[in-house]
């Protein structure tokens, strides 16, 4: 059983939440700095409860083994190392939240409310920087695709908390609410076909957990909003939509990337050619030939694809073993909370949500390998190991 700690204590979290967010090292160092601040003021241990259970252990057993099979090849295909340590180092949130949390409701609540300031300080940012190319939203960023990727991510456990609360805070759900539509019009905005399909794909689940929840006008409300988002879109921006959706595939390069990246696979298939150089094959042997003349690409816009082609099969095993397990846990745990209580509505359906996004969406984008999007990663798994060990305690459930 978890000690009942004041709300200063839920601080650190809220930082780390918004420091993915917003991609702030600063946020981040302060968020542990106050943690180990309050842990000695209070005479509290540093270590949270998350460290000592299996689930944890055998999570950082697949971490180094996607690692390890992703060194293993170095030696034979002339990759860069740099690059992997540099993606190591985005493990920190995933570590900070095992440290700090201390499940309980206080901790959802609080991690809620840093998502939705998360999104505030995307619309901000956006606001102080609406560039645009064509009919295509970038805000601040190199690629449309960042954008959506990052809202499309965020966007599953901003809804399905403005269901969980709805009755308890309403306000606080109706300004969650309002951002949350505020993100899918941007969304729209960014012009990407496929934040458009995981978004879709996210909904539908979420709407599911609602139906299974018989929160009927949850789902009423949520449906009715989609449709009044979809119809102003229609309205304010028809052009960006069917140019979009109503474009060929073959236009924007993506089809001839995968040809390439199959074609390096094929070359290289046990050890690949190397982490990081992906975009200097490309530019040597695909980029003249690219039908649409896209130029320093550095991947082919497929994450499953891009580690096979850089790590080979030896990589991609890795790779595939740490989502596969990730997804079995989640969807185990979800059973088992559903065999216990069938109206049940746990946090873990939210947050894990936002990582079968992240799985979704790397088909046909790499952003997955930004440090904002990969903190975010690690930090949604880290909170869903948080989810299932609260979720022990309130629905009665074993290791």
């Amino acid at each position: 059983m978890v000690k009942k700690q004041p709300y200063i204590f839920q601080l650190p979290l809220l930082l780390l939440v918004i420091s993915c967010g917003v991609s702030s090292g600063f946020l981040m160092t302060t968020a542990f700095l106050l943690h180990l601040l309050l842990c000695k003021y209070y005479r509290e241990p540093v270590i949270g409860p998350l460290f000592y259970q299996k689930i944890f252990r055998v999570s950082l057993a697949f971490i180094l083994i996607f690692f390890a099979c992703s060194f293993i090849p170095l030696p034979f295909n002339d990759g860069q190392p740099r690059l992997l340590f540099r993606y190591i180092s985005r493990l920190a949130p995933f570590i900070l939240v095992i440290i700090m949390a201390r499940p309980s409701s206080k901790s959802f609540l609080t991690m809620w409310y840093g998502w939705g300031l998360s999104l505030l300080y995307l619309f901000i940012i956006v606001a102080r920087n609406p560039h645009w190319e064509g009919t295509r939203l970038f805000g601040p960023f190199s690629s449309p695709n960042t954008l959506a990727g990052l809202l499309v991510i965020i966007l599953p456990m901003t809804l399905f908390g403005v269901v969980k609360y709805r009755r308890q805070f309403f306000k606080s759900s109706i300004i969650l609410l309002l951002f949350s539509m505020i993100a899918i019009f941007l969304v729209v905005c960014t012009g990407s076909r496929n934040a458009y399909g995981t978004f879709i794909l996210s909904f539908f689940l979420l709407a599911w957990f609602i139906y299974k929840h018989r929160d009927a006008f949850s789902l009423k409300v949520i449906s009715a909003v989609l449709v009044l988002i979809c119809l102003g879109i229609a309205y304010v921006s028809p052009m960006i939509i069917s140019q979009r959706v109503g474009r060929n595939i073959e236009q924007d390069g993506r089809v001839y990337l995968v040809q390439a990246g199959i074609q390096i696979a094929r070359e290289h298939p046990i050890v690949g050619i190397g982490v990081g150089n992906w975009g200097k094959i490309y530019k040597d042997r695909f980029e003249a030939q690219n039908p649409n003349h896209e130029q320093n690409i550095q991947s082919p816009h497929n994450i499953y694809l891009h580690v096979l082609d850089e790590s080979g099969i030896i990589g991609l095993a890795g790779f595939l073993a740490l989502f596969i397990y990730q997804l079995k846990e989640i969807v185990s745990w979800l059973h088992r909370i559903y065999m216990r209580e069938k109206r049940a509505f746990p946090w873990l359906a939210g947050i894990g949500l936002s990582i079968f996004s992240v799985f979704v969406f790397g088909f046909l984008d790499y952003d997955f390998f930004s440090r904002n999007m990969m903190q975010i990663y690690w930090l949604c798994w880290g909170l869903c190991l948080c989810a299932i060990e609260y979720a022990k305690g309130e629905y009665g459930l074993d290791e």
